[in-house]
């Protein structure tokens, strides 16, 4: 019996990670690849990265590339973001970020995706 449930936990343990995805609110900031690769619409995850490029998006919103040693995601950033990230300016790139929001389509586009920041806080 104490075997059964021990091979129970393991498995369990084993199957943790990946459940974890499953339109979870995921704690803690994760790897740029892992989110690209296990994220699904919806999900609400955490990057830190650096800008490397800054284009306009609809509306009032920014769209960047940030990028850490894993890869790069698109981040649509709403103006009141702006106005707590970099004084209401474009985003400088170069600047170091963490970026929270919902994963999703970006640009409408269903073969790109992206974050669509909700928090988002400059790291010196």
């Amino acid at each position: 019996m104490r075997t059964a449930l021990l091979v129970a936990i393991a498995c369990l343990s084993l199957a943790a990670p990946s459940a974890a995805w499953k339109g979870e609110r995921l704690s803690g900031v994760r790897p740029i690849a892992e989110v690209n690769t296990h994220a699904e619409s919806g999900d609400h995850v955490t990057v830190e990265g650096t800008i490397t490029d800054v284009k306009t998006g609809s509306g009032s919103r920014f769209v960047v590339t940030l990028k850490d040693a894993t890869g790069s995601v698109l981040v649509r950033v709403p103006e009141h973001l702006l106005r707590k990230l970099n004084g209401g300016r474009q985003p400088e790139v170069g600047r170091r970020v963490r970026v929270s929001g919902e994963w999703g389509h970006a640009y409408l586009d269903k073969n790109v995706w992206g974050i669509h920041a909700q928090h988002a806080e400059r790291i010196e």
